[in-house]
């Protein structure tokens, strides 16, 4: 009776937030080489400086200021990075969620962790479902904490500077190297997947 509880839950509060969680994770994933594309898109204008010597003053194209914006505050100031922090707690329920109703047992959880091959499309697209969110839990846990710091910083305070600066770093992936940042580029599509896996999946369930 709980588990049929906690996946009408799962399944409904995914659809309702579903395609916000898809938008926030297309614009972070766009803007994690925000600085790369500052410096393509808009390389400056070179102007003298007082003292005689030629500067290139910087600019940022008018699309990827909005595009960082947005993901940040939704266009809407304080009042968007609020909704992303009560977005960001949504999240976390539903890996909290998606992790009981996964959990097969301990004789067969390591069969739930791979893709099988040979399945239909539907079994297919549950595999995968189940697949990413297994793998991708505790990063996307981590984006969704830090996502929540940014909105509410007052209860990170204690952590003390040096870990508020590191949930800054982890959660755009900026500073270790371009690596990474492409890893966070892939990596930052997956919630955005399980949005689409996971409406395939009610709609072969429940529509069809």
């Amino acid at each position: 009776m709980l588990r049929r509880a906690l996946f009408q839950v799962h399944l409904w509060v995914g659809l309702a937030t579903g395609l916000y969680i898809f938008i926030v994770s297309l614009s972070g994933s766009l803007i994690v080489f925000r600085r790369e594309l500052d410096r393509a898109l808009c390389p400056g204008v070179i102007e003298m400086s007082p003292s005689g010597r030629w500067l290139r003053t910087p600019c940022e194209p008018a699309f990827i200021s909005w595009m960082a914006e947005f993901h940040d505050h939704l266009g809407a100031g304080r009042t968007g990075l609020l909704i992303n922090g009560i977005g960001a707690a949504v999240v976390i329920g539903m890996c909290i969620t998606g992790a009981v109703l996964w959990w097969p047992g301990w004789t067969r959880w390591r069969r739930s962790v791979t893709l099988r091959r040979g399945v239909g499309a539907r079994r297919f697209i549950r595999d995968l479902h189940n697949v990413l969110g297994f793998w991708l839990l505790l990063l996307i846990l981590m984006w969704a904490l830090t996502a929540i710091y940014f909105a509410f910083p007052g209860p990170f305070d204690a952590l003390g500077d040096n870990a508020t600066e590191w949930l800054a770093r982890l959660h755009f992936g900026r500073t270790f190297g371009s690596p990474i940042e492409w890893l966070w580029v892939i990596l930052g599509l997956v919630p955005g997947g399980l949005f689409i896996t996971g409406t395939l999946m009610w709609w072969h369930r429940v529509l069809r």
